[in-house]
């Protein structure tokens, strides 16, 4: 797996994160979906592609918090400012360093999505931003 500045070699990656893959999404432009966590909580997920701006947005509602209109770009928690107040990330990958601009991108799997869990999100704090 990438991250931005290329912080750890896929093999490091895979042994630090046990992040869930998002395989379902295609180059449809609106697309909406339930992401099941870890607990069996479940978040409504909005991923929706802009032809104007040439980049992916997404919505999600978990609970009481309701997040409209980010967008994705490679992030390894892409959520991060949230840590504190939801149990789950998202990570936004590529297979090289440009971000996310076309409406195939992650049909091609150029751009992966993963749903990070509670340790997935220290493991990132700790290896990438020695928090």
């Amino acid at each position: 797996m990438y991250y931005p500045c290329e912080f750890f070699s896929q093999d490091i990656m895979q042994e630090l994160f046990v992040m869930q893959q998002i395989t379902t999404i295609s180059s449809n432009p609106i697309q909406q979906m339930q992401l099941v966590l870890e607990n069996n909580d479940t978040v409504d997920f909005k991923l929706y592609y802009s032809m104007r701006e040439q980049s992916w947005f997404y919505d999600f509602s978990y609970k009481d918090l309701t997040v409209n209109g980010s967008k994705v770009t490679l992030h390894p928690n892409a959520l991060r400012q949230f840590r504190r107040i939801i149990p789950f990330g998202i990570a936004f990958d590529s297979d090289g360093q440009v971000e996310p601009f076309a409406q195939d991108d992650f049909s091609s799997g150029r751009i992966k999505m993963y749903i990070l869990n509670s340790e997935d999100i220290q493991s990132v704090e700790q290896e990438v931003f020695n928090s």
